[in-house]
């Protein structure tokens, strides 16, 4: 377990020569608020500069957020985009490109990259509440958040995260241990036989580690991505229209104690900064992808493809790593990240041109 003390000192670190930008997707609520509560708090009011762009629907929640924010940390630029639906990939590039557009506005003042990008939207159901729900777009509605519109996100900001000195870093949030099994044949879980909650979540993890590997590895030096699980941490989601009544019942009865045994809202949003620090280094630019084992006090974690600093991260809660499940080895033997790429791409591709995805 990587001590608290070393991811606050890692955090406070990342202020101490430049300033940060920073994007928080599904950051009015849970872990996406804590994470940018967290960044605006270790700021202060010594860092060398702050401006955070927090993504989500509620306004009200936002600006509450941002005034807290402001509190603790009076020199940082704050700005709401709001986004209405970020199941839909058209309005994740909308998104996408208000950002940019800010970002370009501002370059004058420092120059337009992003730092940090922080995913953590998502459609919290199971039970009889869990059915696939076709968007617009073709996309069940939970994996698309999961996955399709975080992996657009990282694509259609990747010229600003290439910017980043630090360099840029990704974070999505969910759960890297879930991969249980990939239908190969099926990745968009189209088939209702195929539909469940294990397969959402496996097909979820499978894939944010295949497209994340492909994306540390075309972008050495520049590029650091993280598959983080932040084990139990009590949010708004479990109160969500997917959360069953009698799941909602119980919770009001056994919150309290959720609360005790899980790790508290401060706590998690300083973990997920600590994703920034030298343990998660982008790929080696060398063919090798050779890394010092250890920088400073943290040890330099290895990536989901076996290479030590390799930049492609499944991390637990507490900062250390994931291991691949069993199913790897064979299904690598695949080909399966070449076909998980090429089907992503063409989901962002047919729905670009066309609106509409039926792969």
């Amino acid at each position: 377990m990587v001590q608290l003390d070393i991811v606050r000192s890692c955090d406070k670190a990342l202020f101490q020569k430049q300033s940060i930008t920073a994007v928080f997707v599904g950051g009015t609520s849970g872990i996406g608020e804590y994470s940018a509560r967290a960044l605006a708090s270790t700021h202060g009011t010594s860092g060398h500069g702050l401006r955070v762009y927090l993504v989500g629907r509620n306004e009200t929640a936002a600006k509450t957020i941002i005034a807290d924010c402001r509190k603790a940390c009076p020199t940082g630029e704050y700005h709401f985009v709001r986004a209405s639906d970020l199941a839909s990939l058209r309005e994740v590039d909308r998104v996408c490109k208000q950002i940019v557009t800010a970002e370009e506005a501002n370059a004058a003042i420092k120059p337009a990259c992003v730092d940090l990008l922080v995913l953590t939207q998502a459609y919290f159901a199971f039970g009889s509440k869990l059915e696939r729900q076709e968007t617009s777009e073709g996309l069940d509605k939970s994996l698309s958040l999961l996955y399709y519109s975080r992996m657009r996100f990282v694509t259609q900001l990747l010229p600003l995260l290439l910017a980043s000195p630090l360099p840029g870093r990704v974070v999505s949030v969910f759960g890297p241990g879930r991969d249980t099994k990939l239908i190969l044949d099926d990745l968009s879980l189209r088939k209702p036989h195929n539909f469940n909650f294990t397969n959402l979540g496996s097909h979820a993890a499978y894939m944010t580690t295949f497209f994340f590997e492909i994306m540390a590895a075309s972008h050495p030096g520049k590029l650091s991505l993280s598959h983080y699980f932040p084990m139990l941490v009590v949010t708004p989601a479990f109160k969500g229209d997917g959360v069953p009544t009698w799941f909602k019942g119980a919770f009001a009865v056994v919150g309290p104690l959720f609360k005790l045994l899980g790790v508290n809202p401060k706590e998690c949003g300083e973990r997920v900064l600590f994703h920034t620090s030298p343990r998660f280094p982008a790929r080696s630019s060398n063919a090798g992808g050779r890394s010092p084992a250890k920088v400073g006090m943290v040890k330099v974690a290895s990536s989901s493809d076996g290479i030590l600093g390799g930049g492609a991260y499944r991390v637990n809660w507490n900062g250390e790593e994931i291991p691949l499940g069993k199913g790897y080895k064979n299904i690598r033997k695949e080909e399966a990240s070449k076909k998980v790429r090429d089907h992503t791409m063409k989901a962002f591709q047919d729905i670009s041109a066309g609106g509409y995805f039926s792969g």
